[in-house]
């Protein structure tokens, strides 16, 4: 599938207070950078080491590059000072807002993005050993944390699901037609069934995955995270196989109607279907055709859990 990634603007071009903020927190000049990609982002990401040795990650991003990624650094950075420590997660070292631009000074991970081609694989299978661990240690969630609620972003999805209920056909995969109420009645559902128990990362994907040398898994980037089930993230982490019975095998294990989990996932496909219908962001040219190929499977996944006639058509396009 093709990868949302932006177009990333450099250490180096990022503004000096930022810059200077980051060597008066490290106590040190930085003298090498490493960018990396990947990310739906268009913010910095770049591995630092400094003058003294010391190492860090920084994120940063403006208003001016993208107008809702602060957003998500805003509400990473009010997470990550609820959360406990924990050797999966990097420990945030400092963090910078001045209205405009908002960054992180995290620890700096050595590792690479998981293998999850096989969703049985010894890659995969150590990312949903460490996501039902933190499932377990953030249920229920840290005292204090105050943030988005999954019910709320399922309401958002049913608002997005009417607009593509009344939109032209080619906005849903062919198999929908004569169907769309009693889908979306379903979608309409939804928010009701949501749990509210523990602390979610809501974007357990590759991108946000990182494997140490010593195989342990770190998870990154919590700008997207919410209070919802325990079961949340192992569905989002699911979701990489949704297209295949692997998906249906996975979150049959899990504590969870068979029923809600196709809600959620019918949810999910209509909310990409919508944003992949819209105009790229700024600086995420990738973005619309990322969740264009992620409806695409979503909306597979659900015509195969729900057993219903036209299989043929139920990897056609849905944009």
């Amino acid at each position: 599938m093709p990868r949302a990634a932006g177009v990333r603007v450099r250490y180096e071009r990022i503004p000096p207070a930022v810059r200077d903020w980051v060597e008066t927190s490290l106590g040190s000049a930085v003298t090498t950078t490493t960018e990396q990609t990947g990310g739906m982002s268009p913010g910095c990401a770049t591995r630092l080491v400094t003058a003294g040795g010391q190492t860090a990650f920084v994120k940063a991003v403006g208003a001016s590059l993208q107008p809702d990624t602060p957003l998500l650094f805003r509400r990473e950075i009010a997470v990550l000072g609820w959360l406990p420590p924990a050797p999966y997660r990097p420990a945030l070292l400092g963090s910078y807002d001045d209205g405009d631009w908002v960054a992180l000074l995290l620890e700096d991970v050595d590792g690479r993005p998981p293998d999850l081609a096989d969703p049985y694989g010894a890659d995969a299978t150590a990312v949903r050993a460490l996501v039902d661990r933190q499932a377990r240690e953030l249920t229920p969630s840290p005292p204090g944390v105050v943030t988005r609620r999954l019910p709320d972003v399922a309401e958002r999805w049913r608002e997005r699901w009417a607009e593509l209920a009344g939109a032209p056909e080619h906005a849903l995969p062919p198999w929908m037609a004569g169907r769309i109420a009693t889908l979306y009645r379903r979608v309409a559902r939804l928010p009701e069934r949501l749990a509210v128990e523990s602390l979610c990362h809501w974007d357990v994907r590759e991108d946000n995955l990182l494997i140490r040398p010593d195989d342990a898994v770190v998870i990154l980037d919590w700008g997207m995270s919410c209070l919802g089930p325990s079961w949340a993230d192992a569905f989002m982490l699911a979701l990489t196989w949704v297209d295949t019975p692997a998906f249906d095998e996975l979150m049959a294990e899990r504590p969870v109607d068979d029923d809600l989990v196709t809600d959620l996932a019918l949810a999910f496909a209509g909310s990409q279907a919508w944003r992949g219908a819209r105009p790229a962001p700024p600086r995420l040219p990738t973005l619309s055709a990322y969740c264009r190929a992620e409806a695409e499977r979503a909306f597979a996944g659900v015509h195969r859990r729900l057993g219903w006639t036209s299989a043929s058509s139920a990897t056609a396009s849905c944009i």
